[in-house]
């Protein structure tokens, strides 16, 4: 972000004033949240919730670090935001709180070709876990696999086809996201998409089951296979720590609760 503030300011600085005045706008629409859009407000150190945009309003009451409130408008009057609260709309300090931007899967660059073998991470994924060996869509480039054979954890179903196949982030790219990724700078987004180093964070499974399981999380998805509670909910718990993430007291608690299935 600073950089691309940085390259704006240089280029307006360069450029004629109409231009200037578009790209200015431009600057505006890319950075800031459209109108409308409900994000995240989060107090990064305690402040105070004013009445008004000014320094010598009414305290409403003071915020804690770590406290969400909603954004009202996207941009800030006087370095004050807008914000709602359930007590209450009213202005906070920009300079004591973090705008959360909204999920964009364009943000979480995923199947890299990270060893520059030729195999992108979904590739890497489906050789390393076909228990015999695998076939490609053609044979000379061994760049998209077609054959092999696998065992769907979440369903516990044999696959023979790549192409019935989702390699899934067991903890998805929204959940990361939301759950402290949106902090993340593009590269470390760009590693935690393609994360091959912890075997249990992309796994190959069933297309279907993927795209049931979404991006939600182990208080709304469980896999339909019973016997792989335990090792999703302690996977699960690995991954958040590895990278960490925060977890709700929801998925917290439904991660325990799968637990229990562990011998």
């Amino acid at each position: 972000m600073k950089r691309i503030v940085a390259y704006v300011g240089n280029f307006l600085a360069a450029s004629s004033s109409t231009a200037g005045m578009l790209l200015s706008g431009f600057l505006l629409v890319t950075l800031f949240p459209a109108p409308g859009q409900a994000h995240d407000v989060i107090v990064q150190r305690e402040t105070n919730l004013l009445e008004r945009p000014i320094g010598n309003s009414a305290v409403m009451l003071t915020l804690k670090s770590g406290v969400e409130v909603k954004l009202l408008e996207n941009l800030p009057v006087d370095g004050y935001y807008h914000v709602f609260h359930k007590r209450g709309n009213g202005w906070v300090l920009s300079r004591d709180v973090l705008i959360r931007q909204e999920y964009e899967r364009g943000d979480w660059r995923h199947w890299i070709d990270a060893d520059k073998d030729g195999q992108e991470t979904r590739a890497e994924v489906l050789i390393d876990e076909s228990r015999e060996t695998v076939t490609f869509k053609d044979d000379s480039k061994r760049v998209s696999v077609k054959t092999g054979l696998w065992v769907d954890p979440y369903t516990g179903m044999t696959f023979s086809k790549a192409k019935d196949l989702d390699v899934d982030h067991m903890v998805p790219l929204m959940n990361a996201h939301t759950s402290g990724g949106w902090l993340w700078d593009w590269e470390r987004r760009r590693e935690y998409a393609n994360d091959l180093n912890f075997p249990e964070h992309l796994i190959a499974v069933s297309k279907s089951e993927n795209r049931s399981k979404g991006a939600k999380g182990p208080d709304e998805w469980k896999p339909p296979n019973e016997e792989y509670w335990c090792e999703y909910a302690m996977n699960w718990e690995r991954i958040k720590r590895r990278w960490d993430l925060t977890m709700t007291d929801e998925e917290r608690k439904a991660v325990e609760d799968m637990k229990l299935r562990c011998p």
